[in-house]
């Protein structure tokens, strides 16, 4: 063995590591670790070696795993030292199983004897065969006599295997004590009980023991029990005697089925039923159902199954003789048959490959044939695994020979002792010369007969991706007109690889190195036109073709040039700057003034002289057009500003042609929008501008049917306006309900007489107020109840407001003169204000005592309160009652003397007209006023 090692380190390369020993416990969880290799040996700086087993075979390997890239050994399933005892996978005094193992790394292989010993585990109790027997024996037998008692069996060894037997018995149960003792030779393995007195059936017929079995485990022993109840029988004074009680048989094992092995004899000096003897086994070891057949009657033994001296070497087994007296049981004799198996050459040699998976690329089995598939181009002796060869049989019968034959593709080198082999190639493989190689491995043992195995296998060569796609020609070059359909076919590329057919290292897909208008189908090589051709914009196309394969782990690719030229011709319209040309001009735009410029190009050289034309896209005639076109295409309004409204129209559109010397045209939309110019401002359009608010419907809770009032804005322009109240916002307020509607109401009870309600008019263009069209205007609210007579109330708040309304005007003509006029208007309007202050303040005193006095009077009588707002910007004051408020009823109801001085005060600042219409409705008002009156009284 060692020599042989030695030559191998010597020429290829194999060292041997020292053999180690462990100790593992049985039971342990699968997946456990229990030993790990040393890579110290088996790596190199930047490889670590691949470990595998040297016989993966072999029935101990099945326990075990091993990583191939770590060297740790786990455990693969549940080890049980007892059950490899019986197997004979080890011997039952030292369970010692030797895992040999391969570490191959860089062309160096490591051979590692690992020595396991597998320790028990007191894991199993003592077992007897039976829960209980029952044994008849005579009365009379003698003391001393011993009843054999099958053993009870603790599948451990060592320590924590049997170590004796108690026997118990029940005081209470037993009429006789102690008759009975147990007897062990641990030698033999031999347990009996052995009678120390007299049996007396007429004093007792039974008796009730108890053995048990106990191992040596620590720290707790294991035990076993076994129930015996003896029954005493009347003599049967003579028992079977057999001529041999041991018997030692040599058989084959390839004996046949129903051979007679053996005959057994006992005789019994009794006649009749009790000398006539029956024969049974009573054990038989190692355990095998129907391997032996014995005749009841005869004593004969035959095969009963097929023996294997692999599986069991040895048998023993146990039969006992009784005879059949009809009264009483004699007392049985045994006999031991001791068989051992003898080896015949039934086994072939046994070729196990493994194939290195870093080289090998696939393992395939189709039938009954292997075909190992690598990379051409390995280089020679490249290592593809290892072989093991091993005989089941022994002696000649399991030595093996062996011879190959690969046609020089691979070598095998020995490794020790004709068992273990390593694979290697011998030479450097080239797909294209020879793709596969057929491998045969003989291997015969020595037996007389000797049997012979043979591995077949194929080695197949994968091909490699070293040829590239070569194209048929050296360039390509085509003409053709710029206005080929889209779609056309214009060329076929067509490129060989060399590889092997049918596979990606010779598929080719064609592609192109860049983004072109035109398609290249990557299967057949078609190049397809899949844009417009344009020779203005692009008169030739060069590009490179591709054809790849599909080869791994690096395609292989050729190129080849392909010119195409463009023969020229008339195919392009004008095209505009824009897609779209939107203009604005106000409704005031000039006449012949130009609004806005179009411009078109044109790609053709000969072509690209155009002119322009204006379409008009409705009924409308072209000479009403208010736009005209030059031809150069500039658009101008050819008539004058009064040909356009926003009021009347907002919006214009039209086509622009453009058209070249050829006659190929294009249009274009055009938009043209009139700006609005604000010709109106909002207006107020109630019927009335004087309203009247009732305080007793305020209480009877009719407030939202009758004091609401609905105002309406109008503008001109149809823009949207807005309303907005200048005072009295604690009172009351405006919502809007649609657009250019508006809702006044009071949120909260007025209480004073009149209240004149100013207002803001705005309208809105482009969502922006327009701050040159905001007017005021104001509306009197009269507060009355039901008794006051409505009409009246309205009208003459109404004449009131007119009044006021003249004044206002009057009063902004005078602060439109001049500078001086200004001054000396206001010089003469402080005298008249101080003068009317004076006789406001008279009439005040004696008009509110006269006032009290008539309500006094008239206590019973309904009164209405009317109130007017105080001076504002554009209002002048009348009477001073309170505060910012003008009281219409006192200033009715004023002395000759305050009037005149009133309208005196007035005259000054009205002309001889507009103070003829101030008495007027002056008048008037103070004959309402008295006639309201007189209907009180």
């Amino acid at each position: 063995m060692f020599q042989i090692l030695i030559i191998l380190n010597l020429f290829y390369s194999v060292f041997t590591i020292p053999k180690e020993s462990i100790h593992i416990m049985e039971d342990l969880p699968i997946g456990t670790s229990i030993y790990t290799f040393s890579t110290d040996g088996c790596k190199t700086i930047n490889n670590a070696g691949t470990y595998r087993f040297v016989d993966s075979q072999k029935n101990s390997n099945d326990f075990f795993l091993i990583d191939p890239y770590t060297g740790r050994i786990t455990t693969k399933k549940l080890i049980d030292r007892d059950d490899f005892c019986l197997r004979r996978m080890c011997s039952c005094s030292k369970c010692e199983i030797i895992l040999e193992v391969l570490c191959v790394n860089m062309g160096k292989i490591f051979f590692n004897d690992l020595s396991i010993i597998i320790d028990d585990h007191n894991d199993h109790s003592p077992q007897f065969s039976k829960s209980s027997i029952t044994i008849d024996i005579l009365e009379n037998i003698p003391i001393g006599y011993l009843i054999p008692i099958d053993i009870a069996i603790d599948l451990d060894y060592g320590n924590n295997s049997i170590q004796g037997y108690n026997l118990l018995e029940d005081n209470s149960t037993n009429k006789i004590l102690n008759a009975f003792q147990i007897e062990y030779t641990k030698k033999n393995d031999l347990l009996a009980l052995r009678l120390i007195k007299i049996l007396d059936r007429e004093l007792y017929h039974s008796l009730e023991y108890i053995i048990q079995a106990y191992d040596g485990g620590q720290p707790q022993a294991l035990i076993g029990r076994l129930n015996i109840y003896i029954n005493i029988l009347d003599v049967n004074d003579m028992s079977p005697v057999f001529d041999r009680s041991e018997i030692n048989i040599l058989l084959s094992e390839s004996t046949s089925i129903g051979s007679l092995i053996a005959r057994v004899h006992a005789f019994d000096g009794d006649t009749g039923l009790n000398g006539l003897v029956y024969y049974t086994i009573v054990s038989l070891d190692p355990p095998s159902n129907g391997t032996f057949m014995l005749s009841k009657e005869t004593g004969e033994i035959h095969l009963g199954k097929s023996l294997d001296y692999e599986k069991e070497k040895s048998y023993r087994i146990k039969i006992k003789a009784q005879d059949n007296g009809p009264q009483q049981v004699s007392i049985p004799a045994f006999a031991m048959i001791y068989i051992e198996i003898k080896d015949e050459n039934d086994n072939y040699p046994l070729i196990t490959p493994t194939f290195n998976d870093d080289r090998i690329s696939g393992v395939e089995h189709i039938l009954n044939s292997t075909i190992i598939t690598i990379r051409e181009n390995l280089s020679n002796g490249t290592f593809l695994g290892h072989i093991s060869i091993s005989d089941l049989d022994s002696g000649n019968n399991g030595l093996v020979s062996w011879s190959l034959e690969s046609n020089g593709s691979i070598s095998i080198k020995e490794l020790f002792n004709n068992e273990a082999f390593l694979m290697f190639t011998a030479r450097i493989f080239d797909r294209e010369e020879q793709s596969q190689y057929e491998i045969s491995l003989k291997a015969h043992d020595h037996g007389i007969q000797p049997l012979t195995s043979i591995l077949n296998f194929t080695l197949k060569i994968l091909d490699e991706n070293d040829n590239t796609p070569i194209f048929d020609k050296e360039f390509y070059l085509i003409n053709i007109t710029e206005a080929i359909p889209i779609g056309t076919i214009l060329l076929h590329f067509h490129a060989t690889d060399a590889d092997e057919e049918n596979t990606l290292n010779s598929q080719i897909e064609y592609q192109l190195s860049n983004e072109t208008i035109f398609s290249l189908n990557s299967t057949t090589g078609e190049l397809r036109l899949i844009g417009k051709l344009d020779r203005e914009e692009q008169s030739s196309y060069e590009f490179d073709i591709i054809a790849s394969d599909h080869g791994q782990p690096q395609p292989l690719s050729s190129t080849v040039r392909c010119i195409i030229n463009l023969i020229d011709i008339n195919d392009n319209y004008p095209t505009f700057d824009l897609s779209e040309y939107i203009f604005e001009i106000p409704e005031t735009w000039s006449n012949h003034s130009p609004i806005g410029h179009v411009h078109a190009t044109d790609a053709d050289e000969y072509y690209s002289e155009l002119t322009y034309k204006l379409v008009y896209n409705d009924t409308t005639m072209t000479n009403e057009w208010p736009f005209d076109l030059t031809t150069n295409g500039t658009l101008y309004l050819k008539g004058t500003s009064a040909d356009i409204d926003y009021e009347r129209r907002s919006i214009y559109q039209f086509l622009i042609l453009a058209i070249d010397n050829d006659g190929l045209n294009t249009s274009v939309p055009v938009t043209i929008h009139i700006l609005n110019r604000n010709d109106y401002c909002p207006e107020l359009i109630n019927n009335s501008t004087a309203l009247f608010f009732n305080i007793d419907l305020w209480f009877n809770n009719s407030y939202d049917d009758f004091n609401q009032y609905y105002l309406e804005l109008f503008d001109g322009d149809n823009d949207t306006c807005s309303i907005e109240l200048l005072n009295f916002n604690d009172i009351f307020k405006i919502d809007l309900i649609q657009r250019n509607e508006f809702l006044l109401y009071a949120h909260i009870l007025p209480e004073r007489e009149y209240y004149i309600l100013q207002f803001r008019l705005r309208d809105l263009i482009n969502e922006t107020i327009d701050q040159s069209c905001i007017r005021y205007v104001q509306l009197v609210l009269t507060i009355g109840t039901n008794q006051t007579n409505q009409t009246v109330a309205i009208d003459t708040a109404r004449e009131y407001l007119e009044a006021l309304y003249l004044i206002s005007r009057r009063s902004h003509t005078y602060f439109n003169l001049t500078l001086l006029n200004v001054i000396f208007v206001i010089i003469l309007l402080s005298i008249a204000i101080i003068i009317s202050l004076i006789s406001i303040k008279v009439i005040y005193i004696s008009s509110n005592s006269c006032h009290q006095r008539k309500l006094r009077k008239h206590k019973n009588d309904s009164h209405t309160l009317y109130r007017l707002q105080g001076p504002t910007e554009t209002q002048l004051p009348l009477l001073d009652n309170e505060p910012g408020e003008i009281s219409l009823t006192s200033s009715l109801n004023m002395t000759g003397n305050s009037k005149s001085t009133q309208d005196e005060n007035v005259n000054h600042s009205l002309d001889n007209d507009e103070q003829q219409q101030v008495r007027t409705k002056k008048k008037r008002t103070n004959n309402m006023n008295i006639k309201e009156q007189m209907m009180h009284v």
